[in-house]
């Protein structure tokens, strides 16, 4: 049987949107992971990634209702039109600047980008509403921690291509070498157009077979519906629950690829990058395979295990990075370079491939305990969402204080120190949140019969 012919079981759908992702917000993780050629341009690019997510905030919240209504396919084929759009504007920033970090850049160049943002956050809601929905209904109840898992190391490997071209391109250039190069661009523009024709394979969810020979069910809905259900997920206990896990997924970016990045080289940084990418590869399959799919144990010990990785893993990873944080803001540090002191370079690669596992264990939990209330594929569509907007929310909201808030221009530039304060206090508080959720939704098995509301008995039970 050939790969057209399984198009309709679930697990060859889970390939299909796992290989959009690769190669639209893949290569987007390995363009916005490595750093900008100057102060300028990392501005610019705050501000770019500040309409981005702010504006994904917004279609992430109606995106789960809009798949529900026009199907995965047609969210995938759009949403993935945006990423080469904001390849585009970053290379035209790169060619105003003509290879001078400190040179201005045209405002033409900058309203572009903030345009490319914006648009790229409209598609990415859509994708990811189409991603959500196929990653979280198509699996069984003993899949849903592997077929997450699956994504994420497919979607993350675009990720390591990336960087891994952007880093033998620049390598030979020395430690003051760009990552980044016209045709680089060209390739990543290239590869991000790509996603939306791949994305035509996705088949309509009412047609998926599940491992379990059940097939995937899609009532009839409508735009009405579709709203008054979107607006009750902000009365949704469960929801809101989960709302701080939600929206510290993505806060932390901004100081990982923003300030711990410039401690490094341009070459050193896509160095470093490639293994960050593969960290969380190997992080979600190891989580989400390995222990979270282990039906060896009820699927309420394997919560809990989860809440306890997560707590064990922030103190310890962001301790490190403490301890790191204060001997680098200090006068004396100088840029790390891989190639001329590997010995110094050695120490804060392992913390960032443990910030790599950390993001890859953060986004694996969440997902499974979302997908541990609910089978429905309409009730997971609109928490795919949810998941997104209001992920989307938080990350704009971090690349606005850089971008427009606290900024060189205005003389109140957020230090280093700072930002990793600000990244690490959300992450904290998502682990108190994690364990609440474990308690109070997450079941051995789904009840079909129930919601994620007050019972008369005053207790919560999980969804659908």
């Amino acid at each position: 049987m050939g790969f057209f012919d399984t198009l309709n079981q679930a697990r060859t759908q889970v390939y299909v949107i796992s290989f959009v992702c690769f190669l639209c917000p893949g290569m987007f993780n390995a363009l916005n992971s490595l750093p900008t050629s100057g102060p300028s341009a990392q501005e610019v690019k705050d501000k770019q990634n500040a309409a981005l997510y702010l504006c994904f905030a917004i279609m992430g919240l109606l995106a789960g209702g809009l798949n529900n209504i026009l199907g995965p396919r047609i969210l995938a084929a759009i949403g993935g039109t945006g990423y080469a759009i904001y390849a585009a504007a970053q290379y035209n920033v790169f060619k105003a600047q003509n290879g001078d970090g400190n040179a201005p850049i045209p405002d033409s160049a900058n309203t572009f980008s903030i345009f490319s943002g914006a648009y790229i956050g409209l598609c990415a809601g859509m994708l990811w509403a189409a991603q959500g929905q196929i990653c979280l209904t198509y699996p069984t109840e003993s899949q849903k921690g592997t077929f997450f898992a699956t994504f994420w190391v497919i979607f993350n490997l675009g990720a390591v291509l990336g960087n891994t071209i952007g880093t033998a391109l620049s390598w030979g250039a020395g430690p003051g070498g760009y990552a980044m190069n016209d045709a680089m661009y060209l390739i990543f523009i290239v590869l991000m157009a790509c996603g939306s024709i791949v994305a035509m394979l996705i088949q309509p969810p009412g047609t998926i077979i599940r491992e379990d020979q059940t097939q995937v069910e899609t009532p009839p809905t409508n735009v009405l519906r579709e709203f008054v259900e979107i607006l009750k997920l902000f009365g949704n206990p469960a929801m809101l629950t989960i709302l701080i896990p939600c929206m510290s997924s993505n806060w932390f970016y901004t100081y990982q690829f923003g300030p711990f990045g410039d401690y490094f080289s341009g070459r050193t940084s896509g160095l470093k990058a490639i293994f960050y990418w593969l960290a969380q590869a190997a992080g979600a399959w190891v989580l989400g395979n390995m222990f979270l799919d282990n039906t060896k144990y009820p699927r309420t010990t394997r919560a809990w295990t989860g809440v306890y990785l997560m707590a064990g893993t922030t103190l310890a990873f962001f301790a490190g990075g403490a301890a790191f944080e204060y001997r680098a803001s200090s006068s004396d540090f100088s840029k790390i370079d891989a190639g001329d002191n590997f010995g110094a370079f050695f120490g804060p690669f392992l913390l960032y491939i443990c910030y790599g596992l950390y993001d890859a264990f953060f986004q694996v939990f969440t997902n499974y305990l979302i997908g541990a209330i609910s089978n429905d594929s309409e009730t997971l569509s609109r928490y795919a969402g949810f998941y997104k907007g209001t992920q989307s929310a938080a990350g704009g909201l971090s690349w606005a204080l850089n971008g427009f808030v606290f900024t060189a221009d205005k003389g109140n530039k957020l230090t280093s120190r700072a930002q990793f304060w600000i990244m690490v206090t959300p992450c904290l508080v998502s682990v108190i949140f994690f364990a609440l959720y474990t308690k109070l939704f997450v079941k051995d098995t789904t009840d079909e019969s129930g919601n994620t509301e007050l019972g008369s008995s005053s207790k919560f039970v999980s969804a659908h």
